[in-house]
């Protein structure tokens, strides 16, 4: 292979990885980051960039469990526990997974839904419509979105779909790299902003904690695990790691960026109140009306590409956990069809899963429902699962059955460990703040608990099941 062919088949490779970054940037983060920058400054780029961390160290996890394994997560969940309580052929917990996934995903796909129609009325012009007028174009926007995504989910050509998506993730940080130069930046704020802090809550802020869950979960999806082990399916590791590095670098950028527009935004006398159409209005008064219809054609593909893999990713999830056939027929097609890779789930299961988080999210964006809470539910809700999957991960790869050929090394299990007890304490913040925030109201007392429940977390983990072994041995064969 010559040395041109090579670096032209690289690029692509990275290109394809991209879809994890377009699942990850879509309207939800537009919100999300704006506000955090216009709420609370440049204080909290260090959650973006933790974020980042745990992104890369879980996608690079579960991409090297299915190279290794020839198993994505999912089917590995499904594979370990499989001596365990079932219902319908099924563990329970695969149960649990799966449900939680497709629920998460469904809150997701209404706040992309959402995100969608607020992109399509931030195009010039849009504003002056009448009040029946928007209402026709927020139900038109979302009856178009539906019928193009179900219409390419039916088509299942998703794999061509990341070459464009890797173009559009490149765009969109081009614009908004344009945009912050051109707005000017505060270097040591910024480099302050990267130090970890809690930032006091104002009366018209959100509350610091949700916006961290919010920032962290808008960057580490945890449906990205399963999406990435299915994506994993016969790629090279090497390969897979440097395409989730530039992934993964792409979507904090974008973030970051997103977040320093929306602080910029604030100083300059905006409302804490953050909308994608206060944001193109901040956008014209540097790019003019052409940076505005690029910015808003640029987010109304971002968000058709978040509708079209959030539930596609769901039904995967549901396709590798759950169990249709019997296992002796598995095992006679895995025979048969070793190279072939085939779903379980029969393909109108597959096809209606999507079908009804599209529907159910067309009927609460059309009904206009609060985007704002919409979007707050779905970010700290998939925050708070992202402890369960990356724990499920974290198993799975400390499972000699499905790594015998490449064990997890110790300074893995140190970065995984390290990973999975940070999602712990930042869902143990948000519990403890929902739950006895108004009686406890030290915010470092309450982060001294967050921590405690976080790490006491990881250590039930580790006694209750056989991960604490094997961790220890992982060390010994290191040495």
């Amino acid at each position: 292979m010559s040395r041109g062919s090579g670096f032209v088949k690289e690029v692509f490779s990275m290109l394809y990885w991209t879809m994890l970054a377009a699942c990850t940037v879509g309207p939800g983060t537009v919100v999300t980051c704006s506000r955090a920058g216009a709420e609370f400054g440049l204080q909290l780029i260090w959650a973006l960039v933790v974020a980042a961390l745990i992104a890369f160290t879980l996608q690079e996890g579960t991409a090297r469990l299915t190279i290794v394994s020839g198993q994505s997560l999912g089917q590995c969940l499904n594979a370990k526990y499989q001596h365990m309580t079932k219902v319908y052929n099924t563990a329970i917990i695969c149960w649990l997974v799966a449900g939680s996934v497709f629920f998460g995903n469904m809150l997701y796909e209404c706040n992309n839904f959402a995100g969608g129609v607020d992109a399509v009325m931030a195009m010039p012009g849009a504003s002056d419509l009448s009040m029946s007028g928007l209402v026709g174009l927020r139900i038109g926007s979302c009856l178009v979105y539906a019928v193009i995504v179900m219409a390419l989910l039916y088509w299942d050509k998703t794999d061509k779909l990341g070459i464009m998506l890797g173009i559009l993730m490149i765009g969109m940080v081009t614009l908004f790299l344009v945009v912050v130069i051109s707005m000017g930046m505060d270097w040591t704020n910024f480099l302050w902003g990267l130090l970890p802090n809690l930032p006091p809550k104002t009366e018209t802020s959100a509350e610091p904690a949700d916006i961290i869950i919010s920032l962290v979960s808008t960057t580490s999806v945890g449906y990205n695990l399963f999406l990435g082990g299915a994506m994993a399916k016969g790629r090279q590791l090497g390969s897979a790691q440097r395409g989730i590095a530039f992934s993964t670098v792409s979507a904090v950028a974008v973030s970051i960026l997103i977040l320093i527009v929306g602080s910029g935004f604030h100083q300059d006398g905006g409302s804490t109140t953050f909308t994608i159409s206060q944001l193109s209005a901040f956008i014209y008064k540097f790019l003019g009306t052409a940076g505005v219809v690029v910015f808003s054609l640029g987010f109304i593909a971002a968000a058709l590409s978040s509708i079209l893999t959030c539930p596609l990713a769901a039904a995967l999830t549901a396709d590798s956990v759950l169990t249709f056939k019997e296992k002796e027929t598995l095992d006679e097609e895995k025979e048969t069809d070793k190279n072939e890779e085939k779903r379980e789930m029969p393909r109108m299961i597959f096809l209606g899963l999507m079908l009804l988080m599209v529907l159910v999210s067309v009927v609460v964006i059309s009904a206009n429902a609060d985007r704002t809470y919409v979007i707050l539910i779905a970010q700290v809700f998939n925050g708070c699962l992202l402890p369960l999957f990356s724990t499920c991960l974290l198993l799975c790869l400390n499972d000699k059955q499905f790594m015998v050929s490449s064990p997890q090394s110790g300074l893995a299990n140190i970065a995984m460990i390290i990973c999975v007890t940070l999602t712990f304490i930042f869902t143990s913040n948000v519990l403890l703040q929902k739950l006895v925030g108004t009686v406890l109201t030290n915010v470092n007392l309450r982060l001294g608990l967050a921590t405690g429940l976080g790490v006491a977390g990881m250590g039930s983990v580790c006694a209750a099941t056989s991960l604490g072994r094997e961790i220890v041995s992982s060390f010994r064969k290191t040495a």
